[in-house]
Protein backbone atom coordinates (compact mmCIF):
# COMPACT_ATOMS: atom_id res chain seq x y z
CA UNK A 1 0.00 0.00 0.00
CA UNK A 2 2.84 2.06 0.99
CA UNK A 3 4.68 2.30 -2.23
CA UNK A 4 1.57 3.19 -4.43
CA UNK A 5 1.55 6.38 -2.53
CA UNK A 6 5.40 7.28 -2.84
CA UNK A 7 5.43 11.17 -4.56
CA UNK A 8 7.18 12.01 -7.27
CA UNK A 9 10.51 13.93 -7.76
CA UNK A 10 9.07 17.06 -7.42
CA UNK A 11 8.88 19.19 -10.81
CA UNK A 12 7.98 15.92 -12.95
CA UNK A 13 4.22 15.58 -13.30
CA UNK A 14 2.76 12.62 -14.57
CA UNK A 15 1.79 12.76 -18.24
CA UNK A 16 -1.54 11.32 -17.64
CA UNK A 17 -2.82 12.78 -14.06
CA UNK A 18 -0.66 16.23 -14.11
CA UNK A 19 0.13 15.34 -10.69
CA UNK A 20 3.50 15.34 -8.75
CA UNK A 21 1.82 12.34 -6.14
CA UNK A 22 0.00 9.34 -6.66
CA UNK A 23 -4.44 10.03 -7.61
CA UNK A 24 -5.02 7.83 -4.43
CA UNK A 25 -3.55 11.00 -2.63
CA UNK A 26 -6.05 13.06 -4.31
CA UNK A 27 -8.98 11.07 -3.39
CA UNK A 28 -7.27 11.27 0.01
CA UNK A 29 -7.61 14.49 -0.03
CA UNK A 30 -11.28 14.85 -1.12
CA UNK A 31 -12.49 12.11 1.47
CA UNK A 32 -10.83 14.37 4.16
CA UNK A 33 -12.62 17.09 3.60
CA UNK A 34 -15.68 14.66 2.81
CA UNK A 35 -15.31 13.20 6.64
CA UNK A 36 -14.66 16.83 8.12
CA UNK A 37 -17.63 18.58 6.64
CA UNK A 38 -19.43 15.54 7.33
CA UNK A 39 -18.63 16.03 10.67
CA UNK A 40 -19.19 19.47 11.32
CA UNK A 41 -22.71 19.36 9.28
CA UNK A 42 -23.68 16.63 11.62
CA UNK A 43 -23.45 18.62 14.72
CA UNK A 44 -24.94 21.84 13.38
CA UNK A 45 -28.88 21.23 13.41
CA UNK A 46 -28.22 19.60 16.99
CA UNK A 47 -25.83 22.13 18.92
CA UNK A 48 -28.31 25.24 19.38
CA UNK A 49 -30.66 22.49 20.91
CA UNK A 50 -27.87 21.13 22.90
CA UNK A 51 -26.98 24.74 24.22
CA UNK A 52 -30.26 25.17 25.23
CA UNK A 53 -30.25 22.28 27.55
CA UNK A 54 -27.92 24.56 29.59
CA UNK A 55 -30.91 26.87 29.98
CA UNK A 56 -29.54 29.52 27.68
CA UNK A 57 -30.60 32.81 25.66
CA UNK A 58 -30.74 33.05 21.77
CA UNK A 59 -27.78 35.58 22.68
CA UNK A 60 -25.91 33.23 24.30
CA UNK A 61 -26.16 30.83 21.30
CA UNK A 62 -24.92 33.82 19.03
CA UNK A 63 -22.25 33.42 20.98
CA UNK A 64 -21.36 30.38 20.71
CA UNK A 65 -20.79 30.16 17.02
CA UNK A 66 -19.26 34.01 17.44
CA UNK A 67 -16.39 31.93 19.19
CA UNK A 68 -15.61 29.62 16.82
CA UNK A 69 -14.81 32.25 14.31
CA UNK A 70 -13.48 34.82 16.63
CA UNK A 71 -10.81 32.11 16.87
CA UNK A 72 -10.72 30.93 13.22
CA UNK A 73 -10.32 34.41 12.08
CA UNK A 74 -6.90 35.01 14.13
CA UNK A 75 -5.42 31.19 14.20
CA UNK A 76 -6.08 30.43 10.50
CA UNK A 77 -3.01 32.66 8.79
CA UNK A 78 -0.85 31.15 11.77
CA UNK A 79 -1.58 27.70 10.87
CA UNK A 80 -0.98 28.93 7.47
CA UNK A 81 2.25 30.17 7.50
CA UNK A 82 3.10 27.25 10.04
CA UNK A 83 2.14 24.71 6.66
CA UNK A 84 4.74 26.28 5.27
CA UNK A 85 7.52 25.75 7.90
CA UNK A 86 6.60 22.12 9.09
CA UNK A 87 4.35 21.17 5.90
CA UNK A 88 1.07 20.81 4.64
CA UNK A 89 0.44 17.11 5.56
CA UNK A 90 1.18 18.08 9.56
CA UNK A 91 -0.81 20.80 9.56
CA UNK A 92 -3.59 19.46 8.31
CA UNK A 93 -3.41 16.42 10.69
CA UNK A 94 -2.71 18.83 13.54
CA UNK A 95 -5.99 20.35 12.58
CA UNK A 96 -8.26 17.10 12.30
CA UNK A 97 -6.57 16.31 15.67
CA UNK A 98 -7.17 19.58 17.42
CA UNK A 99 -10.97 19.31 16.02
CA UNK A 100 -11.67 16.16 16.84
CA UNK A 101 -10.42 17.05 20.77
CA UNK A 102 -12.09 19.84 20.65
CA UNK A 103 -15.92 18.72 19.87
CA UNK A 104 -14.77 15.67 22.29
CA UNK A 105 -14.76 18.19 24.57
CA UNK A 106 -18.00 19.89 23.66
CA UNK A 107 -19.42 16.43 23.85
CA UNK A 108 -18.83 16.17 27.27
CA UNK A 109 -19.54 19.96 28.72
CA UNK A 110 -20.84 20.12 32.05
CA UNK A 111 -22.19 23.83 31.78
CA UNK A 112 -22.53 27.20 29.11
CA UNK A 113 -18.69 27.77 29.71
CA UNK A 114 -16.82 24.74 29.63
CA UNK A 115 -18.99 24.33 25.80
CA UNK A 116 -17.98 28.26 24.67
CA UNK A 117 -14.29 27.14 25.65
CA UNK A 118 -14.41 24.29 23.74
CA UNK A 119 -16.50 25.42 20.71
CA UNK A 120 -13.31 28.64 20.63
CA UNK A 121 -10.63 25.84 21.16
CA UNK A 122 -12.15 24.19 18.00
CA UNK A 123 -12.02 27.00 15.91
CA UNK A 124 -8.67 27.42 16.42
CA UNK A 125 -7.67 24.61 14.22
CA UNK A 126 -9.94 25.60 11.40
CA UNK A 127 -7.65 24.52 8.27
CA UNK A 128 -8.41 21.59 7.27
CA UNK A 129 -10.16 23.52 3.95
CA UNK A 130 -7.30 25.83 3.34
CA UNK A 131 -4.87 23.13 3.88
CA UNK A 132 -6.53 21.05 1.09
CA UNK A 133 -6.16 23.82 -1.42
CA UNK A 134 -2.56 24.70 -0.66
CA UNK A 135 -1.45 20.78 -0.37
CA UNK A 136 -3.54 20.49 -4.09
CA UNK A 137 -1.89 23.94 -5.17
CA UNK A 138 1.11 22.10 -4.52
CA UNK A 139 1.16 18.45 -6.04
CA UNK A 140 -1.65 19.69 -9.38
CA UNK A 141 0.29 21.21 -12.29
CA UNK A 142 -1.62 23.81 -14.04
CA UNK A 143 -3.24 22.05 -16.64
CA UNK A 144 -5.24 19.93 -14.05
CA UNK A 145 -5.45 22.37 -11.22
CA UNK A 146 -8.61 23.87 -11.92
CA UNK A 147 -10.17 20.72 -12.58
CA UNK A 148 -9.24 19.63 -9.18
CA UNK A 149 -10.49 22.63 -7.13
CA UNK A 150 -13.66 22.60 -8.87
CA UNK A 151 -13.96 19.33 -7.48
CA UNK A 152 -12.64 20.15 -4.43
CA UNK A 153 -15.49 22.89 -4.05
CA UNK A 154 -18.04 20.39 -4.69
CA UNK A 155 -17.32 17.96 -2.33
CA UNK A 156 -18.58 19.92 1.35
CA UNK A 157 -21.73 20.55 -0.83
CA UNK A 158 -21.99 16.58 -0.80
CA UNK A 159 -21.40 15.86 2.89
CA UNK A 160 -24.18 18.58 3.66
CA UNK A 161 -26.81 16.94 1.62
CA UNK A 162 -25.83 13.46 4.50
CA UNK A 163 -24.42 15.66 7.62
CA UNK A 164 -27.83 17.59 8.73
CA UNK A 165 -30.20 14.18 8.69
CA UNK A 166 -27.76 12.06 10.40
CA UNK A 167 -27.07 14.96 12.84
CA UNK A 168 -30.98 15.39 13.22
CA UNK A 169 -31.17 11.23 13.88
CA UNK A 170 -28.64 11.03 16.13
CA UNK A 171 -30.19 13.89 18.06
CA UNK A 172 -32.61 11.49 18.82
CA UNK A 173 -30.36 9.45 21.26
CA UNK A 174 -28.88 12.48 22.89
CA UNK A 175 -27.90 16.16 21.71
CA UNK A 176 -25.00 15.22 22.52
CA UNK A 177 -24.29 12.48 20.67
CA UNK A 178 -23.98 14.16 17.16
CA UNK A 179 -21.30 16.22 18.51
CA UNK A 180 -19.68 13.29 19.93
CA UNK A 181 -19.56 11.77 16.80
CA UNK A 182 -18.55 15.03 14.99
CA UNK A 183 -15.53 14.65 16.66
CA UNK A 184 -14.79 11.05 16.40
CA UNK A 185 -14.99 11.33 12.35
CA UNK A 186 -12.22 14.26 12.97
CA UNK A 187 -10.33 11.69 14.42
CA UNK A 188 -10.66 9.05 12.00
CA UNK A 189 -9.89 11.39 8.85
CA UNK A 190 -6.24 12.09 11.31
CA UNK A 191 -5.31 8.43 11.55
CA UNK A 192 -6.12 8.30 7.01
CA UNK A 193 -4.34 10.57 6.31
CA UNK A 194 -1.86 9.56 8.36
CA UNK A 195 -1.57 6.43 6.96
CA UNK A 196 -1.95 7.16 3.49
CA UNK A 197 -1.75 11.03 2.36
CA UNK A 198 2.69 11.89 1.47
CA UNK A 199 3.76 14.79 2.03
CA UNK A 200 3.82 17.68 -0.72
CA UNK A 201 7.25 16.64 -2.73
CA UNK A 202 6.94 20.81 -3.59
CA UNK A 203 6.97 21.51 0.43
CA UNK A 204 9.71 18.70 0.47
CA UNK A 205 12.29 20.82 -2.73
CA UNK A 206 11.44 23.90 -0.90
CA UNK A 207 12.86 22.81 2.06
CA UNK A 208 15.65 21.43 0.81
CA UNK A 209 16.97 24.44 -1.18
CA UNK A 210 16.28 27.53 1.65
CA UNK A 211 17.91 30.03 -1.09
CA UNK A 212 14.67 29.28 -3.33
CA UNK A 213 12.45 29.54 -0.18
CA UNK A 214 14.30 33.35 0.84
CA UNK A 215 13.97 34.36 -2.11
CA UNK A 216 10.12 33.56 -2.56
CA UNK A 217 8.95 34.26 0.83
CA UNK A 218 10.86 38.07 0.38
CA UNK A 219 9.64 38.92 -3.16
CA UNK A 220 6.16 37.33 -1.54
CA UNK A 221 5.85 39.68 1.32
CA UNK A 222 6.94 42.33 -0.91
CA UNK A 223 4.48 42.03 -3.05
CA UNK A 224 1.79 44.76 -3.07
CA UNK A 225 -2.08 44.40 -2.97
CA UNK A 226 -3.69 46.02 -5.47
CA UNK A 227 -6.84 48.66 -4.24
CA UNK A 228 -9.41 46.66 -5.28
CA UNK A 229 -8.48 43.58 -2.90
CA UNK A 230 -8.96 45.84 -0.23
CA UNK A 231 -13.02 46.76 -1.46
CA UNK A 232 -13.28 43.26 -1.91
CA UNK A 233 -12.58 42.29 1.32
CA UNK A 234 -14.64 45.21 2.86
CA UNK A 235 -17.77 43.26 0.66
CA UNK A 236 -16.41 40.09 2.33
CA UNK A 237 -17.16 41.27 5.53
CA UNK A 238 -20.41 42.05 5.09
CA UNK A 239 -21.08 38.93 2.81
CA UNK A 240 -19.40 36.80 6.02
CA UNK A 241 -22.08 38.66 8.46
CA UNK A 242 -25.12 37.60 6.44
CA UNK A 243 -23.35 33.94 6.04
CA UNK A 244 -23.00 33.61 10.01
CA UNK A 245 -26.76 34.86 10.47
CA UNK A 246 -27.61 32.41 8.49
CA UNK A 247 -25.47 29.51 10.38
CA UNK A 248 -26.60 30.24 13.72
CA UNK A 249 -29.79 31.38 13.38
CA UNK A 250 -31.45 29.33 10.57
CA UNK A 251 -32.59 26.33 13.44
CA UNK A 252 -33.52 28.95 16.08
CA UNK A 253 -35.77 30.83 13.57
CA UNK A 254 -37.67 27.03 12.31
CA UNK A 255 -38.39 26.60 16.00
CA UNK A 256 -39.97 29.78 16.57
CA UNK A 257 -41.53 30.06 13.05
CA UNK A 258 -42.37 26.51 12.54
CA UNK A 259 -41.94 24.69 15.83
CA UNK A 260 -39.11 22.31 14.02
CA UNK A 261 -37.33 20.39 16.07
CA UNK A 262 -33.74 18.96 15.63
CA UNK A 263 -34.74 16.28 13.54
CA UNK A 264 -36.94 18.46 10.92
CA UNK A 265 -34.24 20.56 11.09
CA UNK A 266 -31.46 18.46 10.10
CA UNK A 267 -33.72 17.31 6.71
CA UNK A 268 -34.39 20.76 6.17
CA UNK A 269 -30.66 21.11 5.99
CA UNK A 270 -30.54 18.27 3.46
CA UNK A 271 -32.87 20.28 0.98
CA UNK A 272 -30.99 23.08 1.29
CA UNK A 273 -27.13 21.53 0.79
CA UNK A 274 -29.23 19.84 -1.96
CA UNK A 275 -30.29 23.03 -3.90
CA UNK A 276 -26.23 24.45 -3.22
CA UNK A 277 -24.99 20.95 -4.72
CA UNK A 278 -27.28 21.03 -7.78
CA UNK A 279 -26.56 24.79 -8.41
CA UNK A 280 -22.31 24.56 -8.08
CA UNK A 281 -22.11 21.32 -10.59
CA UNK A 282 -25.06 22.54 -13.38
CA UNK A 283 -25.84 26.14 -12.66
CA UNK A 284 -22.86 28.47 -11.15
CA UNK A 285 -20.97 27.81 -14.67
CA UNK A 286 -23.91 28.17 -16.63
CA UNK A 287 -25.30 31.77 -14.84
CA UNK A 288 -21.59 32.95 -15.63
CA UNK A 289 -21.21 32.27 -18.85
CA UNK A 290 -24.53 34.28 -19.77
CA UNK A 291 -24.02 37.48 -17.07
CA UNK A 292 -20.33 37.36 -16.16
CA UNK A 293 -18.39 36.95 -12.96
CA UNK A 294 -18.63 39.77 -11.38
CA UNK A 295 -22.64 39.81 -12.14
CA UNK A 296 -22.70 36.62 -11.47
CA UNK A 297 -21.45 37.13 -7.41
CA UNK A 298 -23.60 40.26 -7.39
CA UNK A 299 -27.12 38.62 -8.31
CA UNK A 300 -26.16 35.68 -6.48
CA UNK A 301 -25.63 38.17 -2.93
CA UNK A 302 -28.72 39.61 -3.59
CA UNK A 303 -30.78 36.39 -4.57
CA UNK A 304 -29.54 34.65 -1.40
CA UNK A 305 -30.50 37.86 0.86
CA UNK A 306 -33.80 38.36 -0.70
CA UNK A 307 -35.24 34.55 -0.21
CA UNK A 308 -33.77 34.36 2.96
CA UNK A 309 -36.28 37.55 4.00
CA UNK A 310 -38.70 35.73 2.28
CA UNK A 311 -38.15 33.00 3.91
CA UNK A 312 -38.72 34.57 7.14
CA UNK A 313 -42.09 36.70 6.73
CA UNK A 314 -43.87 34.32 4.87
CA UNK A 315 -46.05 32.04 5.73
CA UNK A 316 -46.59 28.01 5.94
CA UNK A 317 -43.91 25.20 5.90
CA UNK A 318 -43.22 24.30 2.93
CA UNK A 319 -43.17 27.79 1.68
CA UNK A 320 -40.67 28.68 4.34
CA UNK A 321 -38.15 25.40 2.87
CA UNK A 322 -38.09 26.10 -1.07
CA UNK A 323 -37.18 29.71 0.21
CA UNK A 324 -34.56 28.90 2.42
CA UNK A 325 -33.26 26.31 -1.10
CA UNK A 326 -33.54 29.26 -3.07
CA UNK A 327 -31.65 31.83 -0.47
CA UNK A 328 -28.96 28.59 -0.36
CA UNK A 329 -28.69 28.90 -4.80
CA UNK A 330 -27.84 32.36 -4.58
CA UNK A 331 -24.82 31.82 -1.82
CA UNK A 332 -23.81 28.85 -3.98
CA UNK A 333 -23.16 31.69 -6.97
CA UNK A 334 -21.65 34.03 -4.91
CA UNK A 335 -19.34 31.71 -3.49
CA UNK A 336 -18.66 29.79 -6.87
CA UNK A 337 -17.43 33.13 -8.33
CA UNK A 338 -15.89 34.92 -5.47
CA UNK A 339 -12.95 32.84 -5.94
CA UNK A 340 -12.26 33.09 -9.11
CA UNK A 341 -12.55 37.18 -9.02
CA UNK A 342 -10.13 37.73 -6.20
CA UNK A 343 -7.55 35.18 -9.10
CA UNK A 344 -8.10 38.07 -11.27
CA UNK A 345 -6.25 40.50 -8.43
CA UNK A 346 -3.38 38.57 -8.01
CA UNK A 347 -0.26 36.84 -9.37
CA UNK A 348 2.18 34.10 -8.00
CA UNK A 349 3.96 36.64 -6.01
CA UNK A 350 0.79 38.43 -4.23
CA UNK A 351 -1.53 35.35 -4.41
CA UNK A 352 -1.16 34.09 -0.48
CA UNK A 353 -1.06 37.41 0.85
CA UNK A 354 -4.57 38.72 -1.24
CA UNK A 355 -5.99 35.04 -0.37
CA UNK A 356 -5.47 35.02 3.20
CA UNK A 357 -6.82 38.67 3.52
CA UNK A 358 -10.27 37.79 1.71
CA UNK A 359 -10.01 34.78 4.37
CA UNK A 360 -9.09 36.95 7.42
CA UNK A 361 -12.41 39.69 6.16
CA UNK A 362 -14.98 36.77 5.52
CA UNK A 363 -14.14 35.34 9.11
CA UNK A 364 -14.58 38.89 10.71
CA UNK A 365 -17.71 39.19 9.44
CA UNK A 366 -18.78 35.29 10.17
CA UNK A 367 -17.92 35.93 13.91
CA UNK A 368 -19.95 39.79 13.64
CA UNK A 369 -22.81 37.95 12.26
CA UNK A 370 -24.20 35.22 14.92
CA UNK A 371 -23.44 37.84 17.63
CA UNK A 372 -25.50 40.85 16.34
CA UNK A 373 -28.64 38.35 15.23
CA UNK A 374 -28.30 36.51 18.46
CA UNK A 375 -28.99 39.80 20.23
CA UNK A 376 -31.92 40.80 17.33
CA UNK A 377 -33.16 36.89 18.52
CA UNK A 378 -33.65 38.11 21.49
CA UNK A 379 -36.44 40.17 20.45
CA UNK A 380 -37.90 38.86 17.69
CA UNK A 381 -36.11 35.34 16.41
CA UNK A 382 -38.39 34.84 13.23
CA UNK A 383 -37.70 38.54 11.21
CA UNK A 384 -34.93 40.72 12.73
CA UNK A 385 -32.09 38.44 12.24
CA UNK A 386 -32.96 37.64 8.29
CA UNK A 387 -33.42 41.25 8.11
CA UNK A 388 -30.35 42.21 9.09
CA UNK A 389 -28.66 39.60 6.83
CA UNK A 390 -31.12 40.79 3.67
CA UNK A 391 -29.45 44.44 4.34
CA UNK A 392 -25.54 43.24 4.80
CA UNK A 393 -26.06 41.44 1.59
CA UNK A 394 -27.57 44.44 -0.23
CA UNK A 395 -24.23 46.11 0.74
CA UNK A 396 -22.13 43.08 -0.19
CA UNK A 397 -23.54 43.06 -3.40
CA UNK A 398 -23.59 47.04 -3.77
CA UNK A 399 -19.62 47.58 -2.97
CA UNK A 400 -18.93 44.21 -4.97
CA UNK A 401 -20.73 45.77 -8.09
CA UNK A 402 -18.30 49.15 -7.29
CA UNK A 403 -15.20 47.20 -8.10
CA UNK A 404 -13.25 48.16 -11.41
CA UNK A 405 -12.62 44.34 -12.89
CA UNK A 406 -9.10 44.71 -14.22
CA UNK A 407 -8.98 44.82 -17.68
CA UNK A 408 -7.30 41.50 -18.74
CA UNK A 409 -7.62 39.43 -21.96
CA UNK A 410 -10.03 36.23 -21.69
CA UNK A 411 -8.97 33.27 -22.73
CA UNK A 412 -10.13 32.20 -25.62
CA UNK A 413 -11.98 28.51 -24.27
CA UNK A 414 -10.62 27.32 -20.63
CA UNK A 415 -10.05 23.64 -20.68
CA UNK A 416 -12.87 21.92 -18.45
CA UNK A 417 -10.95 18.51 -17.67
CA UNK A 418 -7.84 17.23 -18.92
CA UNK A 419 -7.91 14.05 -21.42
CA UNK A 420 -5.80 11.27 -19.90
CA UNK A 421 -2.12 11.04 -21.69
CA UNK A 422 -2.31 14.67 -22.55
CA UNK A 423 -1.85 16.95 -20.22
CA UNK A 424 1.35 18.10 -21.17
CA UNK A 425 -0.05 19.47 -24.25
CA UNK A 426 -0.87 22.95 -21.96
CA UNK A 427 2.75 23.97 -21.65
CA UNK A 428 2.98 23.54 -25.29
CA UNK A 429 3.69 26.03 -28.19
CA UNK A 430 1.07 27.75 -29.08
CA UNK A 431 1.17 25.82 -32.99
CA UNK A 432 1.26 22.29 -32.35
CA UNK A 433 3.32 21.13 -35.51
CA UNK A 434 2.92 18.04 -37.39
CA UNK A 435 4.46 14.89 -36.53
CA UNK A 436 5.98 12.67 -38.70
CA UNK A 437 6.79 9.04 -37.49
CA UNK A 438 9.69 6.95 -38.73
CA UNK A 439 9.66 3.83 -40.70
CA UNK A 440 9.84 1.85 -36.78
CA UNK A 441 6.35 3.69 -35.54
CA UNK A 442 4.98 3.25 -38.54
CA UNK A 443 5.45 -0.34 -38.41
CA UNK A 444 4.63 -0.72 -34.80
CA UNK A 445 1.63 1.20 -35.26
CA UNK A 446 0.61 -0.54 -37.98
CA UNK A 447 0.70 -4.36 -36.15
CA UNK A 448 -0.71 -2.70 -33.27
CA UNK A 449 -3.99 -1.48 -34.84
CA UNK A 450 -4.08 -4.42 -37.09
CA UNK A 451 -4.13 -6.70 -34.08
CA UNK A 452 -6.95 -4.44 -32.64
CA UNK A 453 -9.26 -4.86 -35.62
CA UNK A 454 -8.39 -8.48 -35.88
CA UNK A 455 -9.36 -9.27 -32.03
CA UNK A 456 -12.62 -7.19 -32.67
CA UNK A 457 -13.88 -8.62 -35.58
CA UNK A 458 -13.40 -6.09 -38.33
CA UNK A 459 -12.68 -7.45 -41.46
CA UNK A 460 -9.69 -5.50 -42.12
CA UNK A 461 -7.98 -7.62 -44.86
CA UNK A 462 -11.15 -7.96 -47.05
CA UNK A 463 -12.46 -4.89 -46.39
CA UNK A 464 -9.80 -2.67 -46.76
CA UNK A 465 -11.64 0.45 -48.38
CA UNK A 466 -14.45 0.12 -45.78
CA UNK A 467 -12.40 0.22 -43.36
CA UNK A 468 -10.39 3.16 -44.47
CA UNK A 469 -13.08 5.29 -45.12
CA UNK A 470 -14.54 4.50 -41.61
CA UNK A 471 -11.45 5.64 -39.43
CA UNK A 472 -11.12 8.71 -41.41
CA UNK A 473 -14.90 9.45 -40.45
CA UNK A 474 -13.90 8.57 -36.78
CA UNK A 475 -10.97 10.24 -36.22
CA UNK A 476 -11.56 13.69 -37.89
CA UNK A 477 -9.13 16.63 -38.01
CA UNK A 478 -8.02 18.24 -35.20
CA UNK A 479 -7.04 22.25 -33.95
CA UNK A 480 -3.08 23.34 -34.53
CA UNK A 481 -3.56 25.07 -30.95
CA UNK A 482 -2.23 23.41 -27.93
CA UNK A 483 -5.49 24.88 -25.89
CA UNK A 484 -7.90 24.09 -28.90
CA UNK A 485 -6.76 20.77 -29.55
CA UNK A 486 -6.95 19.55 -25.81
CA UNK A 487 -10.17 20.43 -26.19
CA UNK A 488 -11.04 18.79 -29.31
CA UNK A 489 -9.90 15.46 -27.82
CA UNK A 490 -12.29 16.35 -24.95
CA UNK A 491 -15.26 16.15 -27.18
CA UNK A 492 -13.74 13.22 -29.14
CA UNK A 493 -13.28 11.30 -26.06
CA UNK A 494 -16.88 12.32 -24.62
CA UNK A 495 -18.48 10.37 -27.89
CA UNK A 496 -16.26 7.99 -27.81
CA UNK A 497 -17.58 7.02 -24.42
CA UNK A 498 -21.16 7.61 -25.29
CA UNK A 499 -20.37 5.02 -28.15
CA UNK A 500 -19.32 2.41 -25.73
CA UNK A 501 -21.98 2.61 -23.65
CA UNK A 502 -23.96 2.09 -26.09
CA UNK A 503 -22.51 -0.81 -27.79
CA UNK A 504 -22.61 -2.27 -23.89
CA UNK A 505 -26.18 -1.64 -23.65
CA UNK A 506 -27.02 -3.00 -27.61
CA UNK A 507 -24.73 -6.23 -26.17
CA UNK A 508 -26.47 -6.43 -23.05
CA UNK A 509 -29.77 -6.67 -24.22
CA UNK A 510 -29.23 -9.16 -27.07
CA UNK A 511 -27.66 -11.54 -24.17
Amino acid sequence: MESALVPKTEGTYDAETGLLVPQAAIWMVFITIFMDTLAATISTPALPYYARSFHISNAAIGYLYASWSFTSAFCAPVLGKLSDQVGRRKVLIASLVGAGIANLGQACAGNYYELLAWRAFSGVWAAVGNSAQVYLSDVCSPAVLPDYMSKLSAVPSLAMTFGPGLGGGLSKFGLSIPVLVDGLLSLAAAGLCYIYLPESPSWVADRENPKTATVEASSSSSADVPPSVKVLAFSAVFQGIAFGTAVSMTAITLDAKLGFDSLHVGFTFVLAALATLATSIWGTSRVQQRAGLKNTAVLGSLFGGAFSLLMAVVPGVWTTVTFLCLSRVGVSLRGGSSGTILTKFTNPSNRGSVFAMQQFALNIGRLLGPVIAGHLAVQDPITLPWLFSAVCSLISALILLAVQMPDLPEPQQSVSKMVRGFTDLKGAADSLELEYGSAEDCKALGEYVGGLLTKRRYRWVSRREAIYSMLDKLLPELSSGACDHVQDLERLMKHVEQMQKDFQNVQSRDC
